[in-house]
């Protein structure tokens, strides 16, 4: 049954200038899904208002929204937290990641790979690098708010994608190991009050 989290889908947002600071191009729609999962954090731990361009001009003024595509959280994160007054850690131990879950300690973005053609692994969240919200853990089963989620869609139908995901409402539920796969090598940022 669906929780009721707040959810933004940066698909709503194609006329939101997102621009990177090489070429100046960029909107929420393309490339704001880490902004996206920021506002959800902040709006569903505290709630408060924090929208996705809110999230956006901290990027932006915090130079995390440079050259590469999306958003470096790298920067961005011990920004954001400061900002909202939310403690966050970085990391890449998946475990940690589903004990923090596991113990009701807050909520994490997790940065996800996507597909990769060197062992055949097909992205169940992305096809490519993305940032996904993890709300909570029930057993292993994980609640995940992804900004790239529209309803009807058919994005979790695809090959590959298929069985690994059941939808409540606007809300994904997967096993923690589908999303422990999807950001193989990649970092977990966990935030906590």
């Amino acid at each position: 049954m669906e929780k009721g989290y707040k959810f933004y889908c940066q698909l709503d947002y194609p006329d939101y200038h997102y621009p990177d600071s090489k070429n100046g191009f960029g909107t929420i729609a393309d490339n704001g899904c880490g902004p996206c999962c920021a506002a959800m954090v902040a709006e569903n731990m505290l709630g408060i208002d924090f929208k996705p361009w809110k999230a956006c001009l901290l990027a932006i003024a915090c130079k995390a929204r440079n050259e590469i595509p999306g958003t470096d959280f790298g920067i961005f994160t011990p920004v954001f937290a400061k900002e909202v007054g939310l403690n966050v850690k970085e990391t890449l131990d998946p475990d940690e990641a589903k004990r923090f879950l596991a113990e009701g300690r807050g909520m994490i973005i997790a940065n996800t790979k996507g597909d990769r053609p060197d062992d055949g692994y097909i992205g169940v969240f992305s096809d490519c690098g993305h940032y996904i919200t993890l709300t909570d853990l029930e057993g292993d089963k994980v609640r995940v708010l992804d900004p790239m989620y529209r309803e009807g869609s058919g994005r979790y139908d695809k090959p590959g994608r298929a069985g690994k995901v059941v939808m409540e409402g606007k809300e994904a539920i997967a096993d923690f190991d589908v999303v422990r796969q999807d950001c193989y090598g990649r970092p977990y940022f966990l935030f906590w009050k």
